[in-house]
């Protein structure tokens, strides 16, 4: 698995991964600190605010590229049956995957937490929930990502279905948030849609409530939301690496 790892790594290099993340988060950065003077009150707090959003969503949709393309150029390129034709059992290679992206992707979200530190000034016990926080949330699109390229073997649907999934998972606390607004203010009842998008926010993980920009900023992080990121990693981390080995155990090479 050691080997796999290190392979992930490589690969990381060789596809400009980790340069061309710096140079997308340092434009975001300077973007962010742009918006942020364009506001009339708290332009530091929201240049703060801009950048860590941005931060976390590029970090995320670059891991879900570098995946993809990864698993599928492997399929494609005959790489995954050279590796399991040596003494390594297919649950070893999830893992062995799953270890080299996760790597990867602490060697991008570590400096970014150091310049954001140097940066701003912040709160940073925050920017350590922050930084916890994102590194879990990265995991589970990693997994995601993992899992979909697995099932579909091409690079085009796996990156598709993952942003899906990563778009759902951010979103669905707007989503529940507006229904109940709207029912209590309106009285209106959304019926079968109302209960099918609060079915959903059951089933994928919630997103919203990961990395929160106001932790660093106000330092007005929540015990119990800090529980519940805990309990869906918990959960949804085992969930997605069993579908994988199960999947992959069935494939035939």
């Amino acid at each position: 698995m050691r080997q796999i790892l290190f392979y992930i790594l490589k690969n990381g290099l060789r596809d400009r991964l980790y340069l061309g993340l710096f140079i997308v988060l340092t434009i975001s950065l300077a973007i962010s600190v742009f918006l942020g003077s364009t506001m009339m009150v708290e332009s530091n707090i929201s240049s703060i605010i801009f950048g860590l959003a941005i931060s976390r969503t590029v970090v995320s949709l670059g891991m879900i590229l570098f995946v993809c393309i990864n698993i599928s150029r492997a399929f494609d390129n005959k790489e995954i049956e050279f590796i399991l034709s040596k003494s390594i059992s297919r649950e070893q290679f999830v893992i062995g995957y799953l270890g080299g992206f996760f790597v990867a992707s602490i060697l991008i979200i570590s400096p970014l937490t150091l310049l954001i530190a140097v940066i701003y000034k912040i709160n940073y016990l925050g920017l350590f929930y922050w930084f916890i926080s994102t590194l879990l949330e990265n995991l589970i699109v990693i997994c995601f990502a993992v899992l979909s390229s697995l099932i579909l073997k091409n690079s085009f649907s796996a990156i598709l279905a993952s942003l899906g999934f990563y778009a759902i998972s951010r979103l669905m606390g707007m989503f529940v948030m507006t229904i109940d607004f709207t029912d209590e203010v309106s009285k209106a009842n959304h019926g079968d849609l109302g209960m099918a998008l609060k079915i959903l926010s059951i089933i994928f993980p919630r997103l919203d409530l990961y990395s929160q920009s106001s932790w660093p900023v106000y330092g007005d992080w929540n015990d119990s939301i800090l529980l519940i990121i805990l309990f869906q990693s918990l959960i949804y981390l085992p969930l997605l690496i069993f579908m994988s080995f199960h999947d992959f155990k069935k494939k035939q090479f």
